[in-house]
């Protein structure tokens, strides 16, 4: 039972007290094509009125921190048992909203001082109540059974106290763990803080194109889909360069980071990091191991669809296609621009299939009058650039995108991350539990994706030409019908830099580049071409941010498509149980409640055999060769 509640994406080193003098409705705009009108998260309704509100509301925390502390070594009966479990949810509920609302307002001003101070005040949080976790292990088997039978309430918490017992082995002594949490921020965090320190301070510089200069870092979906391909090639060959002027502190970092995590995974008793992160998600080691090496070994169906992109690119733009033009319109089409007054709509019909109750749930959230979005055409200058959800059982759910231009890839985020806003309304409005509100987060990444499926398979059944339709058709292919693959990709980089660090095989920069071009090679034809991208895991941010979160997209990304065949194939039997569990929450371990509620078997070999059927028809659709289309 640790802190931190949220699934999507995270920002450790930026979750803090913000004690601006603007208010949050205050925006720097830029010039943006999409659109002038903005959504803003309105925070005083949610969270607190005033940043001054939050610090003095700090003041209850603290107290019921302190009153949980009552509960230390008395767990001997199942009464007390049931009153500590539920100060604790207590505990969690009040932290969640601080945590949620500094998170907000650090992704407003990432550049604030006071953004480091949440570092500390979740630390102290888990410090201060790391005694639970090692005397509910105590209780002996028969007498927790006794309890259950005594006290009905307990029943609530059945999972979730076999979840400790399930973590026996890894439990460190309450002692250990308290001091562990207490130095969480310099054994774990900085290496992220520097990270996001170095990038920062590189100047990556803007492409002048036909309507204007275009920053290489923050427009970076403008320039990847330009129809000219110098501004393709000089957007991405700036970006690469900017991280290579900062490569050794770069590695300085990961390889920190790397040591930091391995060294934690061997204190709780586990055989490395990767080994600590595959079993959290109720995998064995073993096994996510051999999926990812089962990944490498079909990687070429990525390479599939790169070489029906560059057919399709050498035969437009008469030209070798290059990494660079993977995101290049078909000649001929000019990918729309979208506004968020339109996106709105966009996403009413896109999510329409799903039945009435989702549907209205994601009109909520885009609903200006509600205040729980805050998206910025245009974005501003410390503003985080990306896109998350925020939400806990007993909360209202929002959503944040730092910068929104309009392009496609803008609304597949926000469908993501809005996927991730829904799943929590829906939950919380169904009554889960806060023990149960959160759970392995390749579920949450698998329901995001899913949602990204449907809307390229929706533009492109309302796409207004031929050309346009395969261009939503490709988007479907390499935004997320890929996605676990891309993820493996990904995934085995940074587990063959935990072992290389291990083994004592990586130890700078260089050797880092060399393991980069030796997995990427398995996934896609340009790294041997393409000496920029030998510098690839310095632009993989969430390896320092998140440690090894990637595996989460490849499971997420093999059931996203599971999830999309049963749609296309048996709506009618699919949408209200998938509902169902998105509203279920996560009172049992994954692979029982995707079976209970879909019929999914998580660990067999249908699931990646009936994925790569659907992604080899797919790819049929889109190959010219093929079908002479």
């Amino acid at each position: 039972m640790r802190f931190s509640n949220r699934a999507n994406v995270r920002l450790h080193g930026l979750w803090a007290p913000v004690l601006l003098a603007l208010a949050v409705s205050l925006r720097i705009f830029a010039q943006s094509p999409a659109s002038s009108t903005i959504l803003s998260a309105d925070l005083s309704r949610y969270y607190f009125k005033t940043p001054a509100d939050e610090v003095a509301a700090r003041a209850e925390l603290n107290a019921t921190i302190a009153e949980m502390s009552r509960f230390k070594g008395q767990l001997n009966s199942a009464h007390l048992l049931l009153g500590a479990l539920r100060q604790y949810d207590t505990v969690q509920k009040l932290f969640a909203k601080h945590e949620n609302y500094l998170h907000l307002r650090c992704s407003l001003n990432r550049k604030d001082s006071a953004c480091d101070d949440q570092q500390a005040l979740e630390s102290e949080a888990d410090a201060k109540t790391a005694f639970l976790d090692p005397q509910i292990l105590a209780i002996p088997e028969d007498r927790l059974r006794a309890f259950l039978n005594e006290e009905p309430a307990l029943a609530e918490y059945r999972f979730a106290l076999s979840g400790i017992r399930r973590d026996s082995p890894h439990l460190l002594p309450e002692a250990e763990q308290t001091l562990l949490d207490q130095f969480q921020p310099q054994i774990g965090d900085w290496q992220y803080d520097l990270y996001e320190q170095v990038v920062a301070g590189i100047s990556f510089g803007t492409v002048q194109t036909r309507s204007g200069a275009l920053d290489v870092v923050r427009q970076r979906n403008l320039i990847a889909a330009d129809a000219d391909g110098r501004v393709r090639e000089e957007g991405f060959k700036r970006r690469y360069a900017g991280f290579a002027s900062q490569r050794d502190l770069l590695a300085f970092a990961l390889l920190h980071t790397v040591q930091a995590q391995n060294l934690l995974a061997k204190a709780h008793h586990y055989a490395d990091a990767p080994a600590r992160k595959y079993e959290s998600l109720y995998f064995k080691p073993e096994e996510t191991r051999t999926l990812l090496a089962a990944m490498a070994q079909h990687g070429d169906i990525a390479k599939r669809y790169e070489k029906i992109r560059s057919q399709e690119i050498e035969r437009g733009y008469h030209q070798p296609a290059h990494e660079w033009d993977m995101s290049a319109p078909v000649l001929g089409v000019t990918p729309p621009i979208t506004s968020l007054a339109e996106a709105r709509s966009t996403f009413h019909e896109a999510f329409s299939g799903l039945g009435s109750e989702y549907q209205s749930a994601f009109d909520a959230l885009l609903d200006p009058a509600n205040g729980r979005a805050d998206i910025l055409p245009g974005g501003s200058p410390n503003r985080y650039g990306g896109g998350f959800s925020i939400g806990s059982p007993g909360s209202t759910s929002l959503l944040f995108f730092g910068r929104y231009d309009g392009t496609f890839k803008d609304l597949s985020v926000i469908a993501h991350e809005g996927g991730h806003a829904v799943h929590r309304q829906l939950m919380s409005e169904n009554g889960v539990s806060r023990s149960y509100g959160n759970g392995p987060h390749f579920l949450f990444e698998s329901f995001a994706a899913f949602n990204e499926l449907l809307l390229a398979d929706f533009m492109a059944e309302h796409a207004s030409t031929p050309e346009l339709k395969r261009y939503y058709r490709e988007r479907w292919m390499s935004i997320k019908g890929l996605d676990e693959f891309y993820g493996a990709q990904d995934a085995l980089l940074e587990q063959a830099a935990y072992d290389g660090v291990a083994a004592g095989t990586v130890r700078n920069a260089d050797d880092l580049d060399n393991l980069t071009v030796r997995i990427d090679g398995q996934f896609s034809q340009f790294p041997a071409s393409t000496p920029e991208l030998r510098a690839r895991w310095a632009t993989l941010s969430l390896m320092y941010e998140d440690p090894l979160y990637d595996v989460n997209y490849v499971y997420g990304g093999l059931l996203a498509l599971k999830y999309y065949d049963l749609y296309a194939t048996r709506r009618e039997w699919f949408v209200p149980r998938y509902i169902a569990l998105l509203k279920n929450g996560f009172n049992q371990p994954p692979a029982q409640l995707l079976d209970q509620f879909l019929g999914i078997d998580l660990s067999g070999p249908a699931l990646l055999n009936g994925d790569l059927e659907l992604l080899s028809r797919r790819l049929d659709q889109l190959d010219v060769n093929r079908t002479g289309k």
